[in-house]
């Protein structure tokens, strides 16, 4: 039973609207009020017109006994037949007269046209009379309800006796009842013209939020030039207004992250932009990897060169290696002149930060070399790298003043780096001993002569990186390969499988 049960509301759940428009909701509600309120006043009228039509038929029966009663007291005294016999049968002509009576003072029947009314004499002698229902059976007919008013007759202020006036009630049934009618006809043409009219306007008066609703949409869609183009003075007006500013808000703060992330790596652009109370990034120890990757022979190119196109080879070159960067999950660091830097597990947590790193440098390498077959191609210039990667300790963190600050890595790992890469020749890869171990047999490296590093007190035992083994080599053509393609938006980071 409690399945059949959560079975049933599973399915009522679903069968509800999830979305019910605020049109249909205004409507709802002012039809219910309009109905409440015309079937109150058509109530309020309907009994004010039965009241009404009872008072007029009582005022006419009174009005008819209180007649015949000043009419028969004579003939009553004098006690003439005939006179009280043309009275009654005069006013039983009357149409709305079922019948009429004269009884003597003593309760004795002295005249009677029509039906009678079966009176109790204590009725009929009442001394103001008064108005008593009963209903007349006819065998041929149905029932019907009629109305006796009694009247006393008096003769100088002596009571004679009384008089009998029946009317029919059924006339005034059916008039309150046409009445009723009338009034609900008209009540729930009423009721109709006012749903009409409170949908009509509640589609009115819900267009506004129609419109701030479908912008709102845009809004979420990424449409940050959405804007509500109508002049309103009232609350809704103001509220256009905010929402506007809202969205010029939002535009201004996107344009600003789009071009704060090209200033900045965007893992430090989000970091910053997520807290922006406190924009300092907390200074940490970690062990994470560096990589130099400079342009030999830039110095010479550049003199036969424009600055245009200097600046256009640096950008394009740049933008490449940013891709590779970040298909194996590094951050740019910094670009210093024809020198970029790259860092691998500081601001995300990489265990296999060192080997990304060397086969980033490896990725670097053979882009150039690729774009050096099209460059020769069509005669211009060759650009090669060298390149220096180190791992191990440093310190992450922003340097500068409150006024200018940058986040970096500093230490002695980074320093011989970047010694490593001006040391290292044209296409070439150059690590350390440490490292190689570290990698083996992921890489293919050949030893190279101790490098006397400034600095340093003994030689650092350097490696030549070749290239890289195994499964990642697979991932490292797939990389290559898209960051060679025109790109229309940033790279996707690709997973990548080690040995």
């Amino acid at each position: 039973m409690k399945r059949v049960i959560a079975g049933l509301r599973v399915r009522l759940a679903r069968l509800r609207p999830r979305h019910v428009p605020i049109a249909f909701k205004l409507a709802l509600v002012m039809t219910l009020l309009l109905v409440l309120g015309m079937t109150t006043l058509g109530l309020l009228i309907s009994d004010k017109q039965s009241h009404l039509i009872r008072t007029q038929l009582h005022d006419f029966g009174n009005a008819m006994a209180a007649q015949l009663a000043s009419q028969a007291s004579e003939p009553i005294l004098s006690e003439n037949s005939l006179s009280l016999s043309l009275l009654t049968a005069n006013l039983g002509e009357e149409a709305k007269v079922l019948g009429a009576s004269i009884y003597a003072h003593s309760g004795e029947l002295l005249s009677a046209s029509g039906i009678q009314p079966a009176l109790a004499s204590s009725a009929l002698a009442s001394p103001k009379g008064g108005a008593h229902p009963w209903f007349y059976r006819d065998p041929a007919v149905a029932p019907e309800r009629v109305i006796s008013f009694v009247a006393p007759a008096m003769y100088q202020d002596v009571r004679v006796g009384s008089v009998v006036v029946t009317l029919s009630a059924s006339l005034m049934d059916r008039a309150a009842s046409e009445a009723r009618t009338a009034v609900i006809y008209a009540t729930l043409a009423m009721i109709l013209l006012a749903s009409l009219l409170a949908y009509w306007l509640s589609r009115r008066l819900s267009l506004p939020i129609h419109h701030l609703m479908e912008a709102t949409e845009a809004i979420g869609r990424g449409d940050l030039a959405t804007r509500i183009h109508q002049q309103r003075n009232d609350e809704i007006g103001y509220l256009f207004e905010g929402f506007n500013n809202m969205a010029a808000g939002l535009l201004k703060k996107s344009q600003v992250e789009q071009v704060f992330s090209r200033y900045v790596s965007k893992s430090v652009a989000d970091k910053v932009l997520a807290n922006l109370d406190e924009v300092r990034l907390v200074d940490r120890p970690i062990e994470a990897t560096v990589l130099f990757a400079d342009i030999t022979g830039f110095t010479a190119m550049s003199e036969e060169l424009e600055p245009c196109q200097v600046s256009e080879l640096l950008n394009e070159y740049f933008s490449y290696i940013s891709r590779a960067c970040a298909l194996y999950g590094g951050v740019v660091d910094k670009f210093i002149g024809d020198c970029a830097m790259l860092v691998f597990g500081v601001l995300e947590d990489d265990t296999d930060h060192a080997f990304n790193a060397v086969s980033c440098g490896v990725l670097i390498q053979q882009m150039a070399a690729r774009l050096n077959q099209q460059r020769r191609a069509e005669g211009r210039p060759e650009v090669h790298f060298r390149i220096g990667i180190n791992c191990g300790a440093m310190l992450a963190g922003n340097l500068g003043s409150d006024e200018r600050m940058e986040y970096t890595v500093v230490g002695d790992a980074v320093n011989l780096a970047s010694r490593l890469c001006c040391e290292a020749a044209p296409d070439q890869i150059i690590i350390r001993e440490q490292l190689f171990n570290m990698l083996q047999p992921r890489i293919v490296a050949r030893r190279e002569q101790a490098l006397s590093i400034r600095g340093k007190s003994l030689p650092v035992q350097a490696y030549s990186v070749r290239d890289i083994r195994t499964d990642a080599r697979e991932t490292l053509e797939s990389n290559l390969r898209q960051i060679l393609q025109p790109q229309t938006q940033p790279p996707v980071r690709r997973a990548v499988d080690h040995a």
